[in-house]
């Protein structure tokens, strides 16, 4: 045994332990962990895939794949048309009156549709409101002197007109207006006053409904040989005009 030597120790090493580290890894890195890139990697796609399948619901929920169109999912003509209103002959009816065509023996159609249908002296004509209208056959008269419009060498012309007011309305005699024109189209004046006596100023006030006024006009006409009259009756500024024409007796 050589004095001052330990056992395991060579000559050569002069007792200091061996320079690095011992042969082989110390340590060996787990095959089944992957590598933290490789994880986020995976990562990534799995949300991806996710994200990718839920559009993919969704495009198939809202193109009715799943039965949608029965719940009312469907475009709007898949949806049947609505059935046809059909109206009823009892039922009441929105359609105003004029729109329905006149009756050709009915005159208050024929004044409403605004046709102006001349009619003889002693007739009625009237409105779809209900409003008539009679104007009673011309006759010659003499003026006295304290009548008011009467030119000599004219002949001066009576007549009555009566309003029925058959509607529900009240009515403003105010608002009727007379003219009266010859054969050749000459306009007469009014005559006020003097004989025969119901010549006045004509219909006034206000009429209600069910009731019926008589106004009496008088007309100064220019000489002619056989005296024929148009007279023209206006009530209110909505109603059409109504025409009556015949001889003065």
């Amino acid at each position: 045994m050589v004095e001052g030597r330990t056992p395991g120790q060579t000559p050569s090493d002069g007792g200091r332990p061996p320079a690095g580290p011992p042969s082989g890894p110390l340590s060996t890195p787990s095959a089944q962990d992957p590598p933290p890139l490789r994880r986020r990697v995976l990562l990534v796609a799995v949300v991806g895939g996710l994200v990718l399948v839920v559009g993919l619901v969704g495009v198939l929920i809202g193109a009715g794949a799943f039965g949608g169109g029965d719940r009312g999912g469907g475009t709007a003509g898949d949806s049947p048309p609505p059935p046809p209103v059909s109206a009823s002959p009892s039922g009441p009816s929105s359609t105003p009156r004029t729109s329905s065509p006149p009756t050709p023996s009915s005159p208050a159609s024929r004044a409403a549709a605004g046709e102006g249908d001349t009619r003889a002296f002693g007739q009625t004509q009237g409105y779809e409101d209900g409003v008539e209208v009679t104007v009673s056959a011309p006759a010659p008269f003499t003026p006295s002197d304290s009548a008011a419009g009467h030119m000599e060498g004219n002949q001066a012309v009576a007549l009555q007109i009566t309003v029925h007011n058959g509607g529900d309305q009240r009515l403003d005699l105010a608002t009727v207006v007379v003219q009266v024109r010859d054969g050749e189209g000459r306009e007469g004046a009014r005559v006020f006053g003097g004989a025969p006596p119901h010549l006045g100023l004509g219909l006034s006030g206000t009429l209600l409904p069910g009731k019926k006024a008589v106004g009496g006009y008088g007309f100064d006409m220019p000489p002619a040989g056989k005296l024929v009259l148009d007279v023209e009756v206006k009530v209110g500024p909505d109603r059409p005009a109504l025409f009556w024409s015949g001889d003065v007796g």
